[in-house]
């Protein structure tokens, strides 16, 4: 009984492939976010990298997303530059939040890709890194945080 109370509290591994999708459409819900169904993932740089999405083709598109780096580099100086690159993907500028735990975060309420507006959170802990898109409101920042405080305690 210990052992596998261990096990559901170790955190997620990097590499993990499709485990690196933190959320569980519980998780959505209890934040407030309607639609969210298990996610389909796309694997990519030998299991580092996931994008999971939850609804739609992706959060661009009006759906829920979480894109998860771990590790998005060999080292923190190289995490950062991931950071930086998936932030600059967007259109709109996002404002610094403050999330307790993190080298780094970043929002947007209003964020834009080809499709209707967004809201975005992206955020770096040493070579964790993920991004979080979910269907722009009037409480996505406060939805956003909960989200990705949610994933940090997962790593």
């Amino acid at each position: 009984m210990l052992r596998l109370l261990f096990v559901l509290l170790a955190p997620i591994a990097p590499k993990s492939g499709a485990a690196l999708c933190a959320l569980a459409p519980a998780d959505f819900q209890a934040a407030g976010v309607a639609g969210a169904n298990k996610p389909t993932t796309n694997v990519q740089e030998a299991g580092a990298n996931v994008a999971c999405v939850y609804s739609g083709k992706s959060a661009a598109t009006g759906g829920i997303e979480l894109d998860v780096m771990y590790p998005a580099g060999a080292n923190a100086k190289e995490a950062k530059a991931t950071f930086d690159t998936a932030v600059g993907e967007g259109s709109s500028p996002m404002k610094p939040i403050k999330i307790a735990g993190t080298d780094e975060a970043l929002w947007s309420g209003d964020a834009k890709s080809g499709g209707p507006a967004f809201a975005t959170i992206a955020v770096r802990k040493g070579t964790l890194v993920f991004v979080l898109g979910i269907p722009a409101s009037k409480n996505a920042q406060t939805q956003l945080t909960k989200l990705a405080e949610l994933v940090l305690k997962k790593f």
